[in-house]
């Protein structure tokens, strides 16, 4: 690049440093009579905490095994409400398939605006792959994030009017 474009480009972007503030204090001062901005401070409830991996890992289990009602998975999981069966049929999925999934949970941390669950998982004792499960702070609890559930969901070939395509 010439040193004559750089040259240019620096004094571009001097020029915007200058006229912002300018152009700003102008406003300013056209705006005295104005009342002040108002700040509405929310109050921000403080996460649980991180559960453990074996937690997690027995959460998804249950989240799998079609013995456990639908009522119970639905207060593990955010914002599936609108279809009550929904877990049940996710979990039935891979069953109806003729597959067996195995899930190894090894570890949690923070992740905001939640929580992210590393582990593995494989089909049919195939080898493992690395799963990374994220998770929301929703009334007090850790809930598996719709979108992530969504998207097994939809890889498990179940349609859901909980999970818009």
């Amino acid at each position: 690049m010439s040193r004559r474009h750089i040259a240019g480009r620096t004094l571009t972007a001097s020029a915007l440093l200058v006229t912002i503030p300018v152009s700003a204090s102008c406003a300013a001062d056209e705006n005295a009579g104005a009342k002040p901005a108002t700040v509405v401070a929310r109050e921000i409830s403080a996460s649980p905490p991180l559960p453990s991996a074996d937690e997690v890992g027995q959460l998804m289990r249950r989240l799998l095994d079609t013995s456990v009602s639908n009522a119970e998975k639905l207060e593990l999981i955010q914002g599936i409400g609108s279809d009550p069966e929904l877990p049940n049929r996710v979990a039935d999925a891979p069953r109806q398939g003729g597959a067996t999934i195995a899930l190894t949970i090894t570890g949690t941390r923070a992740a905001p605006p939640g929580m992210i669950a590393d582990g593995t998982a494989s089909i049919n004792n195939s080898t493992p792959h690395p799963l990374i499960v994220n998770f929301v702070a929703e009334d007090g609890k850790w809930k598996v994030e719709k979108a992530w559930y969504c998207q097994i969901a939809f890889s498990f070939m179940v349609a859901s009017p909980a999970c818009p395509t």
